[in-house]
């Protein structure tokens, strides 16, 4: 069987380029390595890389896609998880989040791990998560 070496990007369509783009900046730290449009496809894309994780999200704004945000329980994307060390960082998260008003929920602990959620401007969950038992 062939290999696979990794997740080469994950691409989200979005409603706003521009206002997408701004918020994965300013909340994730990301910085645009590449924009193009594709009048074939109807599309406008951006990919924004994470400088430490290396991570890459695209952005794609169709010009015949609809105006309605994001829903869980359509087929596709159910949200994107983000590793993260420890739970000290998870925290460091949460304030992170909570200072820049982008109202996380809790951190919910679990059974194999624990994790805090927020919700990007077209109301894609966004996770971050720490794998293992809490600490006794």
């Amino acid at each position: 069987m062939p290999s696979i070496a990794g997740i080469a990007h994950v691409e989200l369509t979005v409603r706003d380029l521009d206002a997408s783009e701004a918020w994965y900046v300013k909340v994730l730290g990301m910085r645009r390595v590449w924009e193009g449009d594709d009048a074939k496809y109807g599309i406008t894309a951006r990919a924004l890389l994470e400088p430490r994780s290396r991570v890459v999200l695209g952005l794609t704004r169709h010009a015949a896609g609809s105006n309605q945000t994001f829903d869980v329980t359509r087929p596709g994307l159910d949200h994107l998880s983000f590793a993260v060390a420890d739970r000290d960082e998870l925290q460091s998260w949460e304030r992170h989040l909570a200072e820049l008003g982008a109202d996380p929920s809790p951190i919910d602990e679990w059974s194999h791990g624990a994790s805090l959620t927020v919700r990007d401007p077209d109301g894609i969950a966004l996770e971050f998560y720490v794998l293992g038992a809490a600490p006794a």
